[in-house]
């Protein structure tokens, strides 16, 4: 039997639950925006689709929060669907090096324009959704402009606009954080640095003399802290730590890739002898760019144009002790440049096999307004397939 189904969100889930939905029912898409307007800047514009590992419970370990929900729907929706359905609307992809899926355009408007052909025969309506109200086993959905009558309802917003009609229909939401995002530190002799990147560096990070977490990654200095994959990861993992300048994140950087320092240092002291008539700076610059190196010496109080023979022994221990363990302490978030958004709808009351309400029948939610929230490298996208196409499929 055909219903009328309205979706609320014209974002990558919203879309995927109107294309799938739209094949048994008639369906309305509510979009205040432009429809997909939140995909073009995904993967620097490049939209990385999804991520190249195709074993459910491996590819779900990469969400800080909804691993074990995202069991049920990747077994439903995997990578390789992901794949699949991306060629079968025009997209093929291709596989980084670092195991990021994107189309072979490299192009997020080219996936915009596959998606958005993929809607033709559905209802768009640029209306912001005020309200929904359930009597009779009909949701009355009330916008800006007009009152409508649905028999289900697929709330699809991302993280803005959705918790307050979610929590209207009784549902529960844990409370949202900012997760993926840039964070500001102490060290401001570091702060001269914004725009050097490093690469593929481990880092140990502690909290309030616990270790949280051990993560690997790029890392990108800012006018204020830090910021790229390494960081981003380490502001998912302690999205609901509350760290300030009194009780900052303590970020410990292995800046040389040795992962036994012991070895490391042997290797050192033996340049440091080789190369005694070399500037330090010179040497450090080995390992580090010039303009790193140059800003740990100062912030240690160590001439860059001392030759190498002529550090004391505990300026060399100094020195190999900021080369593997640099430490930074982050006392907040960066406002406005999260990502995503870690709470949402509480995972309890939904099904993870339906993507339905358990405390209202026809009412379902896919995407990021859910409490599921992936590091970066084609996750969170990932989630919004997948969920999307369950909750469409579902209806």
């Amino acid at each position: 039997m055909s219903k009328r189904v309205c979706i609320i969100g014209g974002g990558p889930a919203g879309v995927m639950a109107a294309i799938f939905a739209s094949k048994n029912h008639s369906v309305t898409v509510f979009e205040k925006d432009e429809v997909l307007k939140t995909i073009l800047p995904t993967g620097g514009g490049r939209c990385n689709l999804a991520y190249n590992e195709f074993d459910t419970r491996e590819l779900a370990k990469f969400y800080p929060r909804g691993e074990k929900f995202l069991y049920s729907v990747f077994s439903q929706f995997s990578t390789n669907d992901t794949i699949n359905f991306f060629k079968k609307i025009g997209i093929e992809t291709y596989v980084q090096e670092d195991s990021r899926i994107f189309p072979t355009s490299n192009s997020s408007k080219i996936v915009k324009k596959a998606l958005l052909n993929e809607l033709q025969n559905i209802e768009i309506k640029k209306e912001k959704v005020i309200s929904i109200k359930h009597t009779n086993d009909i949701f009355k959905v009330q916008t800006q402009s007009s009152k409508y009558n649905f028999d289900a309802i697929i709330i699809a917003t991302g993280s803005k606009g959705g918790y307050a009609i979610a929590r209207k229909l009784g549902h529960n939401i844990i409370a949202t954080k900012p997760a993926l995002t840039a964070l500001k530190t102490t060290e401001k002799a570091f702060y001269s640095l914004s725009g050097i990147s490093l690469h593929n560096l481990n880092a140990e990070v502690y909290f309030e003399n616990k270790k949280k977490k051990t993560v690997k990654g790029d890392l990108l200095f800012t006018h204020q802290g830090i910021s790229g994959p390494l960081v981003y990861k380490i502001s998912s993992y302690c999205a609901y730590e509350e760290f300030s300048e009194k009780n900052p994140l303590k970020i410990i950087i292995n800046l040389v890739n040795r992962n036994d320092a012991t070895e490391f240092e042997n290797e050192f002291s033996k340049k440091l002898e080789k190369e005694s008539k070399k500037d330090i700076l010179n040497l450090i610059s080995l390992y580090v760019p010039k303009n790193l190196a140059r800003a740990i010496l100062e912030y240690n109080n160590l001439n860059p144009q001392t030759k190498s023979g002529q550090l004391k022994r505990e300026e060399r221990k100094l020195i190999i002790q900021n080369l593997t363990s640099f430490t930074l302490h982050a006392t907040g978030r960066c406002n406005g440049e999260e990502i995503v958004t870690a709470g949402g709808v509480d995972l309890k009351e939904v099904n993870s096999k339906r993507m339905e309400s358990k405390l209202v029948n026809n009412l379902y939610f896919c995407g990021e307004v859910l409490d599921i929230d992936g590091l970066t490298g084609g996750f969170n996208l990932q989630n919004c397939w997948s969920t999307g196409y369950i909750a469409g499929c579902s209806v």
